[in-house]
């Protein structure tokens, strides 16, 4: 297993809040950082290499790469550091983010659940020429059938840009251990997927622990939502693939604030 690694020139607030207002801290990762971790940047650069042709990122050069992959995978690294020990599920892996830099930096086993076969195919081909094979692994497959094969097995899960917070909540679910967390790194966030999300956690026996904002080096806004796991669902999960989002287990709210 890779060692845990400590970030240094990182400013950010980690403070627990239940307001709504705009973020006013900023993560940032200092250039010698990541310098000083190759595999990081080596990453990026397989990333943006294969792009043009397997469809991994909008992004197309290393600037701005490092600014929405790297830092913004990253900022969720004192919430991994905090949660129990174990192994982290990201769910949606796609290229990689946040899932392999927070391996590189916690040390923690990682499976990275990515469907789309030729992005999971590009992900094992990073993992074996890295020879990454000891800490990080590929499940070619949606979340539900993991679920139905590793049920709670891992300590953190996470999930970028994937879904809203009800949906990602009942894929998670089942994959958490007791007491483990949802990292879940948001954008933009309405009212009514907050409302949404706190009632599929008290349904699937989640509690929302924490809600952090900020801002990345480029000034946009960015979410961290923790539940944590505390019981078992009260109904049985996973459910069939895709129907998470196709039937949401919580009635749908008007107000869209």
């Amino acid at each position: 297993m890779l060692a845990a690694l400590t970030l240094p020139d990182v400013t950010t607030d980690n403070t627990k809040t239940t307001a709504f207002g705009p973020p006013n801290d900023t993560f940032s990762l200092s250039d010698e950082f990541c310098q000083s971790q190759p595999l990081l940047l080596k990453h990026l650069q397989f990333v943006l290499e294969h792009n043009a042709h397997v469809n991994l990122t909008g992004i197309s050069d290393l600037a701005n790469g490092k600014v929405i992959h790297i830092e913004d995978s990253l900022a969720v690294l004192p919430e991994v550091v905090a949660a129990p020990q174990g192994s982290i599920a990201d769910i949606g892996s796609g290229a990689g983010y946040p899932g392999i830099p927070l391996a590189l930096c916690s040390g923690r086993p990682t499976l990275l659940i990515e469907a789309t076969q030729k992005k999971a195919a590009l992900l094992k081909r990073f993992i074996a020429e890295q020879s990454l094979g000891h800490q990080v692994s590929v499940a070619p497959e949606r979340s539900e059938a993991v679920a139905q094969k590793q049920a709670a097995r891992f300590s953190v899960v996470t999930a970028r840009a994937v879904g809203s917070l009800p949906v990602l909540i009942e894929l998670a679910a089942p994959l958490l251990r007791i007491d483990g967390v949802l990292l879940a790194l948001k954008g933009q966030t309405t009212t009514a997927e907050i409302e949404q999300g706190k009632q599929a956690a008290t349904l699937l026996g989640l509690d929302l622990a924490e809600e952090r904002y900020f801002r990345l080096s480029n000034g946009s806004s960015r979410r961290i939502y923790t539940f944590c796991k505390h019981s078992e669902p009260a109904i049985t999960l996973p459910r069939r693939p895709g129907m998470a989002g196709k039937r949401l287990l919580v009635r749908r709210f008007s107000c869209e604030k």
